[in-house]
């Protein structure tokens, strides 16, 4: 039991550690260093460098080191940076007044992917200037030919408006869609649905008695009389499927009727419960109940004819619990987790015992109710038959 206790805690420590270290955002591949070179020391061109510097998308891949002329060429030629900007005199003037002084960008030879990267930029932006100005130019021949000169800063002003939603819009690259992490269901309906599926799976561990094996002399017995392997196999199954749903529906009504006189408690049975009143609806809620009890109630059955042991069946129905309502998103919602632990959680029984249980919590929904049917039936196949063909072979 100690070695067995110690494997469990180490296993639920590893699936922890690997989430969390999967959950951490990971660096940036591409790192470029950039040389600056300002021929002038000018407030005005030290405030547009600074506001460079700071904007997030340049933060992120771009590192500016100020240099003077000799040591930029030089750093350019030993490749410490993949680029040198070089900045004319009267900068920020020029673009006021329309001078629109030329700034120099030098690559290295045989440039690697950093510099190529940065080159291609700077190709696109260097033509959404071009853009921008025969725009602006355009608007000016346009204004001065129809005397419209009074609307000039208007049309100007709807140019740079343009410009900049184009230039800098995220929605350009980057498509918004915002999803819950519980799914359809609120947080507290989620982890509701995880409890209660939890609370069954725990509950297991108390049914041994009328689940486990029976001696093989007394089985013998039950056979010479006309009870079949396969008729004792469903009678225990079936004992411990009629204890675990009455222990979880004295557990269900204990929380109903506590409900009922603690107004914290009320409030908190509203939120859980936000059901339909449709007939239809009720009826589909309450076979997903039954059907959760009966495939939880097969799969403990499973895990008894399985181990073998009370001691070993007990401790391996906590692990596998855990484990599995974890891989599933029970504890953690799954899509905080790896993408490979979500496409082997949304496989595990406990994903679709979580729905089933989100519908008989959050209201019924015809998609999820249909899936973790078939899902639930499935599994209560495989663990029934899997189950009847270790109890004959034993």
């Amino acid at each position: 039991m100690l070695a067995q206790a110690i494997l469990l805690m180490v296993l639920i420590g590893m699936i922890a550690f690997c989430g969390t270290r999967n959950m951490q955002k990971a660096p940036l591949a591409v790192r470029a260093d950039i040389g600056i070179v300002i021929r002038e020391d000018n407030v005005m061109t030290q405030m547009a460098l600074k506001y460079v510097e700071n904007l997030e998308s340049a933060s992120q891949v771009c590192h500016f080191v100020e240099l003077s002329e000799t040591e930029g060429f030089e750093a350019l030629r030993k490749r410490e940076c993949v680029a040198l900007i070089v900045l004319p005199e009267q900068l920020i003037e020029g673009i006021m007044n329309g001078a629109n002084p030329s700034v120099e960008v030098y690559f290295p030879e045989d440039a690697g992917l950093e510099s190529m990267l940065l080159r291609e930029l700077t190709e696109s932006g260097t033509g959404l200037l071009r853009v921008a100005q025969a725009q602006i130019y355009g608007a000016y021949d346009t204004a001065v030919q129809y005397g419209m000169l009074d609307r000039l800063s208007v049309m100007q002003g709807e140019i740079d408006s343009y410009n900049l939603a184009f230039a800098l819009d995220r929605l350009a690259v980057y498509k918004e869609e915002t999803v819950a992490a519980s799914g359809r269901m609120s947080i507290v309906q989620f982890y509701g649905a995880s409890a209660m599926i939890l609370f069954l799976m725990l509950i297991g561990m108390a049914v041994y008695p009328v689940m486990q094996r029976a001696p093989s002399a007394f089985r013998r017995q039950l056979a010479r009389q006309g009870t079949g392997e396969g008729w004792q196999c469903f009678c225990k199954w079936f004992c411990g499927f009629l204890c675990m749903g009455l222990l979880g529906l004295a557990a269900w009504m204990v929380i109903r009727v506590t409900g009922l006189f603690i107004p914290e408690a009320s409030s908190l049975m509203q939120t859980l419960m936000q059901g339909t009143k449709d007939a239809s609806h009720i009826l589909a809620q309450t076979a997903a109940g039954l059907m959760i009890v009966v495939t939880v109630s097969v799969l403990v059955y499973f895990i008894y004819s399985l181990s073998g042991g009370r001691t070993a069946a007990v401790l391996l129905i906590f692990l596998l619990s855990v484990a599995m309502l974890y891989l599933s998103g029970g504890l953690i919602p799954s899509v905080f987790l790896p993408a490979a632990v979500q496409v082997i959680g949304d496989k595990l029984p406990t994903a679709y015992l979580i729905g089933a249980a989100g519908n008989v919590l959050g209201g019924y929904h015809e998609e999820t109710f249909r899936q973790c049917m078939i899902g639930m039936g499935c599994y209560t196949l495989l663990f029934g038959l899997a189950s009847y063909l270790f109890r004959r072979r034993g």
